[in-house]
């Protein structure tokens, strides 16, 4: 039997085993990591490494990722391309079954497996509906490291536009208040 290939937008499967790959995000991926981030550009060298394991006897996935490339998106102020290089690693856990009470928790930690002390362990998703994909993987971590408001280096807001028209004088009327914000 061949076992088909794994691809990016899939439900991750709980493995038999360990196992490495690397993936290109690339095509209708790559379209779907611009449109979920908001990008400028559709990004053409981003990858994803994948180094999947087993541990604490098979009970806990441990899913190592490595995320390079660039990505692009506009300066808020602007509207310029911002190009940020992208190199990161990270790590997602989960575990088969119920979760270890604290007993079997102390006798792992003296039998030297540390892996189920962590807090970063999740449960594992038993539906594939629920389950996330390397992909989703790939987009979280993006969000989480890029700048939700990039600014080009030297770029500054026009001082009338952070006065809260609130903050204006009560004689100011309405159509004078626009005109301030109209002058630059």
């Amino acid at each position: 039997m061949i076992k088909r290939a794994i691809e990016l937008t899939d439900p991750i499967d709980w493995p038999n085993d360990g196992w490495v790959d690397a993936f290109d995000i690339r095509g209708e991926d790559a379209v779907a990591v611009q449109g979920r981030l908001e990008l400028t550009e559709i990004p053409t060298d981003l990858r994803l490494g994948v180094d999947c394991t087993l541990t604490g006897k098979g009970k806990e996935l441990v899913i190592k990722l490595g995320l390079t490339g660039t990505v692009t998106q506009a300066c808020v102020v602007t509207l310029n391309p911002i190009r940020t290089s992208v190199d990161e690693s990270f790590i997602r856990r989960y575990r088969e079954g119920e979760f270890l009470d604290q007993t079997e928790i102390d006798i792992a930690v003296a039998d030297g497996d540390i892996s189920t002390f962590n807090e970063d362990l999740e449960p594992w998703l038993r539906s594939a509906e629920e389950r996330p994909s390397l992909l989703d993987f790939a987009v979280e971590q993006l969000g989480l490291i890029l700048d939700p408001f990039p600014r080009q280096n030297g770029a500054e807001v026009a001082k009338q536009l952070l006065i809260d028209p609130m903050d204006r004088p009560e004689t100011m009327s309405p159509f004078a208040a626009l005109a301030a914000l109209k002058k630059d």
